[in-house]
């Protein structure tokens, strides 16, 4: 097991963006174009990563500090989604070895990406898999365990994302992002915060998997039941016990939203800036349009912008594009 997990620095997240230069792409801030009153919304635009999600910025800070020893026997992880896909891409870069230990009931379209990346896949049962997360131990495996999420610095990574966005946006109000595992909101919230304390960091989840909204509830790690879905990028049954005391001290709260409102959502991103993504990057913007005014007009906003003739300025974190064409289809249609 590893030893007790903490928020990255603000020194780790600044080094992540120099050691990530020459291998992430410094995503557009896009103005969303479509009209809402008292806010205006921007859209941060990781599906335009090189593979397509913000996760190459994790997996290639956690790759780029590994030693020379480290390295030797290559890398392992747990993950058949966009993490293994980041790693993998980070391992051919840099010339070592890739082993992706994924459950049998992973969605064969992405292993197929990630082995078309050069990884390694090794299926075992869920619950030999999941006890992997939970240990950080990969004993059938042999080379360096990155874990997907609890890792600082994959964390300090995805943290460089918040550097982008105030950098371009210093006068941003709320940033809205994706809750999957936590990685992604730890990052960017430790960051935002240290900047900008008085700025909103939310996290965004659906309805049929909305485990840290049933934590923030309950102020403790509860277990809830979960529904299959086509917003299959974010959600779990809880949240991760060495993630609940990170999130809880830097993030405000959590925004849920409807199957019906994330569908819509992504409607207006395709149909307004001609933009394909994920259902989970579609929650952000459906939290924005749709809830984000209630939680400022309840007096849980950071900022107390309501009397100002000023627009809110908020970010919802397009997360990457991992979606097919007959659920686009179905979305264009009206019929998901």
């Amino acid at each position: 097991m590893s030893s007790t997990l903490s928020i990255p620095s603000i020194d780790e997240i600044y080094e992540a963006q120099t050691r990530l230069r020459d291998i992430i792409t410094r995503t557009p801030l896009l103005k969303l174009n479509y009209e809402i009153p008292g806010i205006e919304i921007y859209l941060k635009c990781e599906q335009f990563q090189p593979i397509s999600s913000f996760k190459i910025r994790g997996a290639g800070n956690a790759v780029k500090i590994l030693s020379i020893e480290e390295k030797q026997n290559g890398i392992v992880t747990a993950s058949a989604g966009n993490m293994a896909q980041g790693l993998a891409w980070m391992a051919r870069k840099e010339n070592i070895k890739c082993q992706v230990l994924v459950p049998d009931t992973a969605n064969e379209v992405k292993l197929k990406a990630i082995e078309r990346l050069g990884g390694k896949i090794t299926k075992c049962s869920f619950e030999q898999w999941w006890q992997v997360i939970v240990t950080h131990q990969c004993s059938i495996l042999n080379g360096h365990f990155i874990h997907p999420v609890c890792d600082r610095n994959v964390m300090a990574g995805h943290g460089t994302i918040a550097l982008e966005i105030l950098d371009e946006l210093p006068d941003c109000d709320a940033i809205l992002v994706p809750y999957g595992g936590g990685a992604l909101i730890t990052g960017i919230a430790s960051l935002a915060k240290h900047l900008k304390p008085s700025i909103d960091v939310l996290a965004c989840e659906i309805e049929t998997a909305a485990p840290l909204a049933a934590a923030f509830k309950n102020n403790k790690i509860t277990e809830i039941p979960i529904e299959k879905s086509w917003v299959d990028g974010i959600g779990s049954s809880s949240v991760l016990n060495e993630m609940w005391p990170l999130v809880k001290t830097c993030v405000d709260n959590s925004i849920v939203v409807t199957l019906k409102e994330t569908a819509k959502a992504l409607k207006i991103l395709i149909e307004r800036n001609h933009l394909i993504c994920e259902g989970a990057s579609a929650t952000t913007l459906a939290a924005g349009l749709w809830h984000y005014m209630n939680y400022v007009e309840n007096g849980q906003a950071g900022l107390r912008r309501k009397d100002s003739n000023q627009p809110l300025k908020i970010v919802a974190v397009l997360s990457g594009a991992g979606i097919d064409n007959e659920t686009i289809i179905k979305c264009l249609k009206e019929t998901l």
